[in-house]
């Protein structure tokens, strides 16, 4: 147990799908352990950390920054260093960290750690584009530099672009499962690309309707207004009774110059049940955007 497996990536780098592999193989493991022992340990500077007792492996920020204590506390561990490329790993945090915002104030006690272990790794509290790329390329170099010539403890995993179980097994020495690969956090992954799309597609400044069932929060949409449907003083009021007052509800909204209709990957069955609303729409306004995310029409046609 003196042994363990430390992943040492950034967040939003795979570090979810790492630990699932991690317990696959048999290696019990913790992603982002965040409970008030561990928050009193690492700010005391006591990297023997108490939850390792119980677990052989953790990953993410709450680790990530001490790989050189952990090395001396834990000797003969191995260090497995996830990347992503640059762009899309910022993209992801940026909107990580604007999803988190809403859920982090209901829950001060994991806010408190969020916001110390955030402060240790990206030197802000809040998302910050150029600090958040700096670091990043300061991680990697450090943690590269850190073990250069160690081989044998040390492994470099680009989850995100497919690298699985040939490159991990290979590294821990063990046999390949008969199984995927992990993909963890698909949901965010769906979540952004259709983040992506609505930014792409719908003008900013501009109001849309957004059929999500409530799934992707209240600051989905930067620069843009988002109505909920069905809408009542703002207010998201539920599905629909029926086809026709959804019907009467989306031109309501188009006449108070709703210019999309955006409909998340939550609320997809909502083109299966409600049958002649999907086809009324279909009908008369263009379908901008159909993927495993997304769906956007344009209502101004």
């Amino acid at each position: 147990m003196e042994q363990k497996v430390f992943g040492l990536g950034l967040s939003k780098t795979g570090t979810s799908s790492l630990v699932e592999a991690l317990n696959l193989l048999g290696i019990k493991s913790v992603h982002y352990p965040h409970d008030e022992r561990t928050y009193s340990e690492l700010r005391s500077g006591n990297y023997r950390l108490s939850f390792l007792d119980e677990y052989q492996g953790a990953a993410d920020i709450p680790v990530a920054p001490f790989y050189a204590q952990l090395d001396r506390e834990f000797p003969g561990s191995k260090f497995i260093l996830t990347t992503r490329e640059q762009e899309a790993w910022l993209r992801s945090c940026e909107m990580h960290w604007r999803l988190m915002r809403e859920w982090r104030e209901n829950f001060p006690r994991f806010n408190r750690f969020h916001e110390f272990i955030g402060a240790c790794v990206y030197g802000t509290i809040e998302f910050n584009r150029d600090r958040f790329a700096y670091v990043y390329d300061l991680h990697a170099r450090n943690v590269c530099d850190y073990f250069k010539d160690r081989g044998d403890d040390f492994l470099v995993m680009d989850i995100c672009a497919g690298e699985g179980w040939d490159k991990l097994c290979a590294f821990l020495k063990c046999d390949t499962p008969n199984e995927s690969f992990p993909r963890a956090n698909e949901w965010m992954h769906l979540l952004m690309r259709a983040a992506e799309d609505v930014a792409r597609v719908v003008p900013e400044g501009e109001s849309f309707i957004l059929v999500d069932g409530q799934g992707f929060g209240s600051d989905f949409a930067q620069g843009r207004r988002q109505i909920p449907f069905l809408e009542q003083n703002g207010e998201y009021w539920g599905a629909p009774a029926d086809d026709r007052t959804a019907i009467n509800e989306l031109e309501r909204l188009r006449a108070g110059r709703a210019s999309h209709l955006v409909i998340g990957f939550p609320s997809f069955w909502w083109l299966n049940y409600y049958a002649e609303f999907a086809a009324y729409l279909l009908d008369r306004f263009p379908c901008l955007v159909k993927n495993d995310s997304v769906v956007i029409f344009d209502l101004r046609a």
